[in-house]
């Protein structure tokens, strides 16, 4: 009796990884890649010029990990919203407001899954934004491609 129970434990075990690991095999987009050509600032953290990771926290797509490849060290874990007017998205892209010389992740859309991502603005970004507001400016917009990995 107690042989059968642990070989229907060890059987459902063994399914319930093989479905985890089918279902995160086929979630699109969950780890992907980017050079990016300049220093940034996710939430309150400054990240260098490079190449970095971004990925996934569990299944849903709200909270997300960037990691430069080169040094582990720099990484954020960071939270999203969903983007509700999302058109057609052509790219799957990280997208910075860019203020003067200094560039905040403020986006990140999927071609693959047709979401977009966004961040919530810092306290230094939403100052920058109010400076320019007060000249009838808008922070300019760059996009550095994503590619699956």
């Amino acid at each position: 009796m107690r042989l059968k129970i642990l070989n229907t434990i060890l059987a459902l075990s063994i399914l319930t990884i093989g479905t985890v690991a089918t279902a995160s095999a086929q979630l699109p987009g969950t780890r992907t890649s980017a050079q990016i050509p300049f220093d940034f600032i996710v939430g309150e953290q400054t990240l260098p010029a490079g190449m970095y990771q971004v990925r996934r926290i569990g299944d849903g797509p709200y909270l997300l990990y960037i990691q430069n490849v080169d040094d582990r060290r720099e990484a954020v874990i960071f939270l999203t919203t969903l983007v509700d007017d999302v058109n057609s998205i052509r790219q799957s892209a990280l997208v910075f407001h860019r203020y003067g010389d200094v560039y905040f992740l403020a986006q990140i859309t999927s071609r693959y899954e047709g979401i977009a991502r966004e961040l919530q603005p810092s306290e230094q970004e939403r100052r920058m934004e109010r400076g320019l507001a007060s000249n009838n400016k808008a922070p300019e917009s760059q996009s550095v491609p994503l590619a699956a990995n």
